[in-house]
């Protein structure tokens, strides 16, 4: 089945509101850990099912995860996929963000990346440096969009500060049980600044609410896993990743699409779902 997944804007920039994440394919760091076919099948279903974004990283299985994401999409029109992919924390300083990206293409077989960014930032690199290196990258064509990842609102202001394109994105991890860049107002600043947030690890510790996600997904139909992914793709200025190569957990994850909790149940989440206090 081809789900209809909605885009969601902020300000010229779009994303659809549920994508593909790739930490984990391509064997993490350990070769003989590798499941390359039936990676390459989750996502070519993936994207027979509807998601057009794919999100992977040269930290995933040390580049691998870029491979086998290149050997998936191959063959598929460029412009009718999203590729996102992120240089490390070792790769920020302004020659490695160049050579970072130009590695990343070649393992991917693009010539281009729709959205690149920083993974995490460097307490020992200037960000002016590596914020010059992406915005290079952007003017030569080699990237379409700028973002990062793991960023809080004081970070992000100084890298906006620091490139003269317009950063569009920040990858963080969000989720019912993971809150604190709620508390801590880089939502708000996201928002404020047209920033669009993609969640990761979106349904992470969902298990510590199981009675209420249980309750509603009787109320609404849904697996519990469905209730607590369209509780995060229905907030403000938010899309997400989901990952999984098991095509049952798929439908579940797109069935979190089309539909949305009504607002007495959003808010009986956002006040009674049990919470971490760390960004992890």
């Amino acid at each position: 089945m081809k789900y209809e997944i909605p885009v969601k804007k902020a300000g010229e920039f779009a994303l659809p509101a549920l994508g593909l994440g790739t930490w984990g394919m391509g064997g993490e760091n350990f070769p003989d850990s590798r499941h390359d076919e039936s990676d390459m099948a989750a996502i070519r279903t993936a994207i027979e099912s509807g998601i057009t974004h794919i999100d992977t990283a040269e930290m995933y299985a040390r580049g691998h995860s870029e491979e086998v994401v290149g050997e998936a999409v191959e063959g598929i029109p460029r412009g009718k996929l999203f590729i996102t992919s992120k240089v490390m924390a070792e790769h920020l300083r302004y020659d490695d963000v160049l050579s970072a990206a130009e590695g990343s293409l070649k393992r991917l077989k693009l010539d281009y990346l729709d959205l690149y960014l920083v993974h995490w930032p460097s307490d020992s690199i200037p960000l002016e440096e590596t914020m010059r290196g992406m915005a290079k990258l952007k003017k030569d064509g080699f990237i379409r969009n700028i973002g990062v990842s793991n960023f809080h609102a004081e970070l992000l202001k100084e890298a906006q500060e620091k490139c003269e394109y317009r950063i569009v994105n920040n990858q963080i991890n969000y989720s019912l049980a993971a809150r604190a860049y709620e508390e801590d107002g880089t939502l708000e600043y996201c928002e404020e600044h047209k920033i669009l947030v993609t969640a990761y690890s979106p349904l992470k510790r969902i298990h510590q609410g199981r009675k209420i996600l249980s309750k509603l997904g009787e109320k609404y139909q849904k697996p519990p896993m469905a209730v607590a992914l369209n509780w995060v793709v229905n907030k403000p200025n938010i899309v997400a990743l989901v990952k999984t190569s098991d095509p049952r957990h798929l439908e579940e994850d797109l069935g979190a699409i089309g539909w949305r909790l009504d607002a007495a149940d959003e808010r009986d989440l956002d006040e009674n779902f049990p919470r971490g206090t760390t960004r992890e």
